[in-house]
């Protein structure tokens, strides 16, 4: 079959930036980029095993281990505001903060929307919540960017190929979910031939970039980023102290 190849091409490029890290001793520094990387390797050598020995059970191991792929992902974003912001510890809390409100939200908005559905499929629920989640973390990693952009605030060479990397995966992951499940088998048909030239770009942008340790630049001087954070903190108290105030009048009378 032609897609053996490239599908063995695939494991050994997920197989090298780890490896790389370990050697060079900084896999430690990205926790959640390889514990994703590595477990689509494993599940892709698993279903690569499945699909010759047990191709009946392929589609039902390939949905049941989807979902992990996809909540490592929110990890990995998670993981890129952490070390792009450590310098910047008060906008670093507010990103924190903000993270966890979108993924609770989306996972509760999930739960509602689907815990009365009349047909709850394995496929149609797992299309639906990789297609949410996968938004959610496009729109989080363009605004970690454009931030980053707008402060004239370097990412360093080893975050934005990640960044960079993933944005890319999850722009075709996008693409992939939103026209299979308005054109079905007849678009999936092209795409398989697509979308592996698309991984492996992917995965090249981060072996490149990742072929050695190149931490985030620390600011040599104090950004207007963090300013502005003080700034928003600052007015936020004012507001909420006046709020608080007309409150305690309204109560007295």
């Amino acid at each position: 079959m032609t897609f053996v190849p490239i599908w063995i091409i695939g494991l050994i490029g997920e197989s090298v930036p780890p490896v790389r890290a370990f050697q060079k001793d900084f896999i430690g520094q990205y926790k959640w980029f390889y514990s994703y990387l590595m477990s689509v390797l494993a599940r892709d050598a698993c279903l690569f095993t499945v699909y010759f020995a047990r191709p009946k059970s392929y589609p039902t191991l390939y949905w049941r281990t989807e979902f992990i792929g996809v909540v490592l992902g929110c990890g990995l974003v998670w993981e890129a505001y952490k070390i792009a912001l450590a310098s910047y510890p008060g906008s670093a809390r507010m990103a924190r903060s903000l993270l966890a409100l979108v993924f609770i939200f989306t996972f509760g908005r999930f739960l509602v929307k689907n815990w009365s559905a009349a047909s709850w499929t394995r496929v149609r629920t797992a299309l639906d919540l990789e297609l949410d989640l996968r938004v959610v973390q496009v729109a989080l990693l363009f605004a970690l960017v454009a931030l980053f952009a707008y402060y004239a605030i370097p990412l360093g060479k080893n975050l934005k190929g990640i960044v960079y990397g993933y944005g890319l995966f999850l722009v075709t992951s996008l693409v992939n979910l939103t026209l299979r499940g308005q054109l079905g088998d007849s678009f999936q048909r092209v795409w398989q031939y697509m979308q592996p030239g698309c991984y492996m770009l992917v995965l090249a942008i981060w072996t490149w970039s990742l072929w050695s340790y190149r931490p985030v630049p620390k600011p040599k001087v104090q950004p207007e980023l963090e300013l502005h954070y003080a700034a928003f903190m600052r007015a936020t108290r004012v507001k909420l102290l006046a709020a608080r105030d007309r409150l305690a009048r309204g109560t007295r009378i």
